[in-house]
């Protein structure tokens, strides 16, 4: 392991370099072409070091990287990363990369480019320190993590399939904390339906559906519970055509993170009787939506996991720290559903993610690389 460690120091300006050219690549979700143009980079650099690759095709967002690597029977390792960025085109003009002390700065450069930096370079460093593996190593790299991964989402069963860890690169915490347990996330349409009429001649010809909806958005926001960590947000409201006419319909977007699948549980059946009741007379409302990222418990045999990590570092003299919940989710909460021991925040620290602040700790870069390497080491290493 010290040949790692070692061999990272060595190419400190190597990884920078690689890590800058792909921030540089404006990478948008919704940019299909741009965000195509990084997986090109990263493909690339996959086959350079000995990697089989393939492609998901996708129509509206870019296409999924999938890269294998098989050196014996030893235990199946599943790295995951995304190449989209929540930042439009034009942004690194206002926002260009640049260093500041011990910090990297730049659209993407902790969410999560700097995670995809660390995933190549940690393996590249493991295959020329520690000799032909005895396991097997699958990098995914996805194009629509941001949006919550609609396209993506559904591949993970057979992507994991015989998969004994997985590591999620996505940064860790400020404080360089790494995560195993994730909110599960729903996003939920909720839509009234009432009766138009004149609002100073008829109006109880009318039946107004923004009074409706107002009522049942305080009560599914009251579902809240701080104490469990579970949170609900309305984040989008719309009803009405002018301030004259009772409103005939009405619509909002409503967020939900639940720290657990009993939560999910609760707030799904209260949520469904807020709905389902009539309010006034005339109206009738629906919902749509869905957890599409379920919370992210411990799976069996993650205890196991985390211990290897902690172990490890401690051998190279790397932190390692960790966050109990976090509200943010990742791949990492579908991963996990799984049943796979799942590691996020593999990743480099930093803060400021999907704003002008964004910035990363270089110093992480280089203790994550060394530290991914040598924790994939112990587990697929070569032990002759």
């Amino acid at each position: 392991m010290g040949k790692m460690i070692t061999r990272v120091e060595a190419r400190q300006d190597e990884i920078l370099a690689y890590l800058s050219r792909i921030v540089k690549m404006e990478s948008p979700s919704h940019e299909k072409n741009k965000v195509n143009a990084v997986i090109d980079v990263l493909e690339s650099s996959y086959r350079e070091i000995g990697f089989t690759t393939r492609r998901i095709e996708e129509d509206q967002f870019g296409n999924h990287l999938v890269a294998d690597l098989n050196g014996g029977k030893g235990p199946k390792v599943l790295l995951v990363g995304h190449a989209d960025t929540v930042y439009p085109l034009g942004t690194l003009s206002r926002m260009p990369i640049k260093r500041k002390g011990d910090r990297l700065m730049g659209p993407g450069v902790e969410d999560m480019k700097g995670g995809l930096t660390v995933m190549l370079f940690g393996i590249q460093t493991l295959l020329e320190c520690g000799g032909p593996i005895e396991g097997s190593i699958r990098v995914v790299v996805n194009s629509d993590e941001e949006p919550g991964s609609p396209t993506s989402r559904v591949q993970w069963a057979e992507l994991a399939k015989d998969v004994d860890y997985a590591m999620i690169l996505e940064p860790a915490k400020p404080d360089g904390s790494m995560v195993f347990r994730r909110k599960g996330v729903g996003i939920f349409h909720v839509k009234v339906r009432g009766k138009a009429a004149h609002a100073g001649a008829e109006p109880e010809k009318g039946a107004n559906a923004i009074r409706v909806l107002a009522k049942k958005i305080l009560d599914i926001e009251a579902l809240a519970d701080l104490s469990l960590g579970t949170t609900v947000n309305t984040g989008v409201i719309e009803g009405g055509t002018e301030p004259y006419v009772v409103p005939e319909s009405a619509r909002a977007e409503i967020d939900f993170r639940v720290p657990s699948l009993e939560e999910k549980d609760r707030v799904l059946k209260s949520l469904q009787s807020i709905i389902e009741r009539e309010d006034l007379n005339g109206t009738s409302a629906t919902v749509e939506g869905t957890f599409h990222r379920p919370p992210m418990e411990p799976a069996p045999g993650f205890e196991a996991f985390q211990n290897i990590i902690d172990k490890t570092g401690e051998d190279i003299g790397v932190p390692v720290q960790w966050m109990d919940i976090t509200g943010g989710a990742s791949d990492g909460n579908n991963i996990s559903a799984l049943g796979i021991p799942t590691i996020d925040g593999m990743g480099p620290s930093g803060s400021g993610a999907h704003s002008p602040d964004e910035y990363m700790d270089i110093p992480s870069l280089f203790q994550k690389t060394a530290l991914l390497s040598a924790v994939l080491n112990r587990i697929i290493g070569n032990k002759g």
